[in-house]
């Protein structure tokens, strides 16, 4: 229940700051909660390298990251789960990850580690999110991005 009436918060948060019409004042941002901050921890994608060339259409992912990683919807200030964009761009800040299956993944399982399926050939941008336990990126934002190409 609790994890539940964190979420609503944070997506009430989210929806606020899309803005106020051009005539009425915008509200004041509040503060990030202590699950929000990181610290300016990071993540690092391990896996693939930068610049990679992979043969195959399957793309193993691995992480490291000086947050905490602690599975979804667990609250510990600092701490967040890994969230992979593949070929698809950010989420606003202060919004929640969305999942979009095969472009955006949830890893709220607290794993550093995913495999991609089916990945068509061409080059592809992935980008490495840590999230809190509600799915809302940590501030600062704890990313990396890389590149690879698929044959």
């Amino acid at each position: 229940m609790k994890n539940a009436r964190s979420f609503t918060l944070a997506l009430a948060i989210g929806l606020a700051a899309c803005g106020a019409p051009a005539d009425e004042p915008a509200e004041e941002t509040p503060a990030p909660t202590p699950a929000l901050t990181s610290g300016g921890g990071t993540v690092t994608i391990v896996e693939p390298a930068n610049g990679a060339e992979i043969t195959g259409r399957t793309v193993t992912v691995r992480l490291e990251s000086t947050v905490t990683i602690l599975p979804a919807g667990d609250l510990t200030p600092g701490s967040g789960h890994h969230h992979l964009y593949l070929d698809a761009e950010l989420t606003a800040a202060g919004v929640p990850v969305p999942t979009v299956p095969g472009s955006i993944v949830h890893m709220g399982n607290a794993a550093s580690e995913f495999r991609f399926d089916s990945v068509a050939p061409g080059t592809h941008r992935l980008i490495a999110v840590v999230a809190d336990g509600v799915h809302v990126p940590l501030q600062p934002w704890v990313v990396d991005t890389i590149t690879f190409t698929t044959r």
